[in-house]
């Protein structure tokens, strides 16, 4: 019990302060950055520290590092001192606003990816140039143990299109979806190039409407890819639930992704987070479906952070 943490009359004293309730309140709603919460508060982020340090030595907030940002959450409740704080904590956030920009604010955390990659293909020699072998046979062995169902395949994130040849070889079609417009360009020459008449490119996200009615009315997909995609998401969990939702029972979602470090020179490619714990990443995979793997997927000669891979399977009978 979080009493037993802080004394009953500490609590009190503590939770009294509504700009404390404030931030208390919205770290229930969501994981939030301390600049995140300046923003949402209009603070500065030594405010935020100073005013959560107390919360987080209380264990009403918990801090997780990413790199050189701090990240915090709401415990877990079961006080019901803290649970009436809470109330009326989202009742401030709910008079101020600051509740519904949420939202917006999470959003944002993909600004600095989206204009990387819109600018990088913006500025790409136009010239097509094939895809590095060494690169697709790193990927043969993931492919490998997922052939059973090959009628339809989705990569998500496709880029410049890196996979499409070896998809297409394997899938009777493929849907490469990516959110920007610019690579989607660059990616049809290249699809064009290589001849790949199984492609069809789309734009837009993996949660969009549209994409899940267009891989439903296919009957599912039986492979969903998502290489190197969930750092660049503001949320990464629901990208893997809603990834999860386009298989048809069992059909497999292949993931991955760096596995924790501590390159900040990354974020300026638009990387959102810096890796991910496997615990973690299998949380959420384990969510919509079952695990069928998870191990690091080291590359020889890669320069870029260790990566991981996991797989799941959504089971055969029909999910909901």
């Amino acid at each position: 019990m979080l009493a037993a943490v802080a004394p009953r009359a500490d609590l009190f004293r503590l939770l009294g302060d509504e700009s404390r309730l404030r931030l208390l309140a919205l770290c229930a709603e969501e994981e939030l950055t301390v600049g995140e919460l300046a923003t949402l508060l209009a603070e500065s982020q030594p405010q935020i520290t100073r005013k959560s340090q107390p919360l987080r030595d209380a264990g009403l907030l918990t801090a997780r590092r990413d790199g050189t940002r701090t990240l915090l959450r709401a415990s877990a409740a079961d006080d019901p001192v803290v649970i009436a704080a809470l109330d009326e904590g989202r009742a401030l956030c709910t008079r101020d606003g600051s509740l519904a920009r949420i939202a917006q604010v999470v959003a944002q955390r993909e600004d600095v990816s989206r204009r990387y990659f819109e600018e990088r293909a913006a500025h790409a020699d136009a010239a097509v140039v094939a895809p590095a072998a060494t690169e697709l046979l790193a990927w043969l062995p993931v492919l490998a143990p997922l052939l059973p169902g090959r009628a339809l395949a989705v990569d998500v994130g496709t880029g410049e299109g890196t996979l499409l040849p070896m998809l297409s070889a394997v899938y009777d079609r493929v849907v490469a979806i990516d959110r920007s417009a610019a690579s989607l360009a660059r990616c049809a020459g290249r699809v064009a190039a290589w001849g790949l008449p199984n492609v069809r490119l789309r734009e837009g996200e993996v949660d969009d409407v549209g994409v899940a009615e267009d891989v439903r009315a296919r009957g599912g997909a039986d492979l969903v890819v998502m290489a190197r995609v969930l750092h660049h998401a503001a949320r990464p969990q629901d990208a893997v639930a809603a990834a999860a939702r386009l298989l048809r029972p069992g059909g497999h979602l292949i993931v991955v992704d760096y596995l924790p470090h501590d390159d900040e020179s990354m974020r300026d490619q638009g990387d959102v987070w810096l890796g991910f714990d496997p615990a973690k990443l299998r949380a959420w995979i384990e969510a919509p479906l079952e695990l069928v793997t998870q191990h690091p997927l080291p590359i020889a000669g890669a320069e870029r952070p260790a990566l991981q891979l996991a797989v799941g399977r959504r089971p055969a009978r029909a999910m909901h």
